[in-house]
């Protein structure tokens, strides 16, 4: 799972890359976020930006509960951070989350490439 979780800096800021595309099983997905918790409980509050790709994730009532508690969980180090993959059904749901945990400090991008440069600009 770790293979799936990149950092790196760019323009003295801190990234996290978290690919959560095309997992096979729930349990592997939820196996993931705990994974992310855990990485980024590393970095002090407000220090870093997070770039997470949902493309290909199926969401339910389950994966959204654990998504939701994975953006709550995030907020207190995240500076800013974009979502990769966000179409249709999925603007909704992570809309509705967003709206769930407060957070404003979360954007939609078409690529990594895009992401990093919006967050730069932020």
């Amino acid at each position: 799972m770790i293979d799936r979780i990149e950092k790196f800096n760019c323009a003295d800021k801190k990234f996290l890359y978290f690919n959560l595309s095309n997992f096979k099983t729930k349990e592997e997905f939820f196996e993931f976020i705990q994974s992310a918790k855990s990485i980024i409980e590393r970095y002090e509050h407000n220090s870093v930006c997070t770039i997470t790709n949902i493309e290909g994730v199926r969401f339910d009532s389950e994966v959204k509960q654990i998504v939701a508690e994975w953006i709550e969980h995030n907020k207190p180090y995240v500076i800013n951070g974009a979502v990769i993959g966000v179409d249709g059904m999925k603007r909704i749901f992570i809309n509705s989350i967003l709206l769930m945990t407060g957070r404003k400090n979360l954007t939609f991008a078409a690529t990594r490439e895009q992401a990093v440069a919006l967050l730069l600009k932020k």
